[in-house]
């Protein structure tokens, strides 16, 4: 008498990244670039935002707009890629700037 038995996989967890060569360069870059970015956030809440006269002016949207294309069109400056990167300190490295 033959036992058939079924397959059963194991529910997977996580994501499933993909392989990426990052040079000290590009990390430095992307740091530099998230870090000038979040200055960039801090100057427009503390001054554009309250000398436009708050959110009801079209003009205070639009840079908010363009600001969060900012982060969605780099997927949040390399945001993926955070685990590759996250463990480089890279912030001075020759060429990156």
């Amino acid at each position: 008498m033959m036992k058939q038995t079924a397959l059963v996989l194991a529910p997977v967890y996580g994501e499933i990244v993909h392989d990426v060569t990052l040079t000290a360069a590009d990390i430095a870059r992307f740091n530099d670039a998230r870090e000038s970015f979040k200055l960039i956030k801090a100057l427009y809440w503390a001054h554009v935002v309250p000398s436009l006269g708050g959110f009801e002016n079209p003009v205070t949207g639009e840079l908010e707009r363009l600001l969060e294309r900012v982060v969605f069109d780099t997927r949040n400056f390399m945001w993926p890629h955070r685990n590759a990167a996250a463990f480089h300190e890279a912030m001075d490295v020759g060429g990156a700037a």
